[in-house]
C-alpha cells in the first residue's frame, strides 16, 4: 500500500473525492432541484389558469350561440350560474336592441370565475 508523506493533499495514483468536492456537487444538485420545483409549481399554476379560461370561453360561446339561435323578438337579458369542466362560472348576458345600428342587436355575454383568480371574460357580437 502506498503512503504519501509531505504536504500534498492527494497522493498520486489514489482515486476518490475530497469532502469539499462532494459537498460542492451536492450543493449543485440541490440547487438544480430547487429550481426545477419552482418551475414545476409555475407550470401547474399556469395550467390551472388556462383550464379556467378555456372553461369560461366555452361557457360564454355556448350562451352566445344560444342567443343567436333565439329569434330577435324573444331575446332577453339575464344571468345564471353553471359548472363547466369543474370550474364554477357566473354568466351575465345583455341584449341591446338597435345597437350599433337600426335592425341590429348587440349581444354581450360576460363570464366570471374566482379560481385560481378573479377573472372576467366578455364576448360581444352584433346580430340581426
Amino acid at each position: 500500500m502506498k503512503t504519501c508523506a509531505g504536504a500534498p493533499r492527494r497522493c498520486p495514483g489514489r482515486g476518490g473525492f475530497t469532502l469539499v468536492e462532494v459537498l460542492a456537487a451536492l450543493c449543485l444538485v440541490a440547487s438544480a432541484g430547487v429550481i426545477a420545483s419552482f418551475g414545476a409549481t409555475a407550470l401547474l399554476r399556469l395550467s390551472a389558469v388556462a383550464h379556467s379560461e378555456a372553461a369560461g370561453l366555452a361557457a360564454a360561446s355556448e350562451k352566445l350561440e344560444e342567443l343567436l339561435a333565439t329569434p330577435a323578438a324573444s331575446r332577453a337579458a339575464g344571468n345564471d350560474e353553471t359548472v363547466m369542466a369543474g370550474v364554477h362560472l357566473t354568466r351575465i348576458w345583455r341584449v341591446r336592441a338597435d345597437d350599433p345600428a337600426a335592425g341590429l342587436d348587440r349581444l354581450e355575454v360576460t363570464v366570471r370565475w374566482d379560481h385560481p383568480s378573479l377573472t372576467l371574460l366578455t364576448l360581444v357580437v352584433a346580430a340581426p
